[in-house]
């Protein structure tokens, strides 16, 4: 039996090293909205995590900036600044696959 669990996590780890090393090849998405001011960004790497960031800064007319991100409706991570930049990261599911397991960012300000 140990050796049956030995051998598929070995499957696994090598199925995961190929899938990253064929990543290196294909584009990554970035995407920026708002201004140096006020906005937020996201950044796709390796097809497999997401960096998102949110900023604030005095002078933007804005007393906030936040960005989420979601899959199958629901919220993964949400960061809010008010006077700086905030940053987090989700990763992507590597199980499921279809429309409803895309990962999702919006951002937002007020």
């Amino acid at each position: 039996m140990k050796a049956k669990s030995k051998f598929r996590k070995k499957i696994l780890a090598i199925l995961l090293a190929l899938t990253l090393t064929l990543s290196f090849g294909t584009a990554a998405y970035a995407y920026s909205f708002g201004n140096e001011l006020n906005g937020a960004s996201s950044e796709e790497v390796l097809q497999i995590l997401y960096n998102g960031a949110a900023w604030n800064y005095p002078g933007s007319g804005y007393s906030w900036a936040s960005f989420t991100y979601s899959r199958n409706g629901v919220v993964l991570l949400t960061k809010t600044a008010y006077n700086g930049r905030v940053e987090g990261s989700v990763w992507d599911d590597l199980f499921h696959w279809g429309d409803e397991y895309t990962t999702k960012f919006n951002w937002n300000h007020g």
